[in-house]
């Protein structure tokens, strides 16, 4: 059997399990200054029907990306020059989706790499299923340390030369000024948050809440630990010191088990849209800790 055809139905499967956690993400509500299935929070240009073309709009790349992982022959230290020009379709994929609007170019970048990761794991272990297998968290630990090894030495490489440089990117301009290394940092570190925080909470979770309350909680542990550049591009560091003890002050009163929870959130969006804050770069991660927790059926 040709070796993309062995692993058709696996990335099949895998990009919709991406796809069903990105659309879960844009849904959940409310979310503090963020696109929900209420209001466009801080967003003027998006509301959640942009996030709904935007998200199917990928599926197909997706696929292309666990195949590359599953397939390739170069060793992972090499694996993000074959998933990149993917990944680069899928933004224009995404643009002419949404008419132009950046909704999913931090997930499509790494949610692409779990996903290549995924189909390296199951290619090195020789899977033959017809379906995803339950995930341990020695599996996920792989994964991450795949991702690691795949993107070694990329903020060096992609961040040199920027003091030369003209026309900086949001990115380039936070790395110069504060050292910031954003979602490429993330992941050449292994996502710290997810593997450190996120996941074992999941893991753990013995809380009496809905499948939508454990997802507006974890968001939350995201929000107090990520170093969201979102955040920071929209309002400097006493935005992201805001919103890390807005998140931390929520959680220690008691998170979503608070009888008042909901209402709480709905004046913190009030106050997240007044400041124009958004933390995207922990609804990114919330994606893939939904497709994570998925895998390891932990949601």
């Amino acid at each position: 059997m040709d070796i993309k055809n062995r692993y058709s139905s696996l990335a099949e499967e895998c990009a919709k399990l991406a796809e069903e956690a990105i659309l879960t993400e844009a849904l959940l509500t409310p979310k503090p200054g963020l696109v929900d299935a209420k209001d466009s929070g801080s967003h003027q240009d998006m509301d959640i029907f942009t996030f709904v073309r935007s998200a199917v709009s990928l599926r197909t790349g997706f696929q292309e990306m666990f195949l590359s992982g599953a397939t390739s022959e170069v060793p992972e230290n090499r694996l993000l020059d074959i998933i990149r020009p993917i990944g680069i379709r899928m933004e224009q994929e995404m643009f002419e989706a949404t008419k132009g609007i950046n909704t999913h170019k931090g997930i499509i970048f790494s949610m692409g790499l779990l996903l290549a990761a995924f189909g390296r794991k199951l290619s090195e272990d020789l899977y033959s299923g017809d379906s995803i297998p339950v995930f341990t968290p020695q599996d996920t630990e792989r994964i991450f340390k795949i991702i690691m090894e795949t993107t070694k030495g990329l903020v060096t490489k992609d961040f040199r030369d920027l003091e030369i440089k003209e026309n900086l990117t949001h990115g380039e301009k936070l790395y110069l000024k504060y050292g910031f290394t954003g979602i490429r940092g993330e992941a050449e570190k292994g996502y710290p948050v997810l593997r450190d925080q996120v996941l074992p909470y999941l893991r753990s979770l013995d809380k009496q809440m809905t499948y939508e309350e454990t997802l507006l909680e974890t968001l939350f542990l995201l929000m107090k630990h990520v170093e969201d550049s979102n955040i920071v591009t929209r309002g400097g560091m006493e935005s992201l010191s805001y919103v890390r003890s807005s998140a931390e002050r929520f959680l220690h009163d008691g998170g979503m088990c608070q009888q008042d929870a909901f209402k709480k959130l709905q004046v913190l969006n009030e106050e997240f849209i007044r400041r124009n804050l958004s933390p995207g770069g922990a609804a990114d991660l919330l994606s893939l800790a939904i497709l994570l927790g998925k895998v390891e059926q932990l949601l």
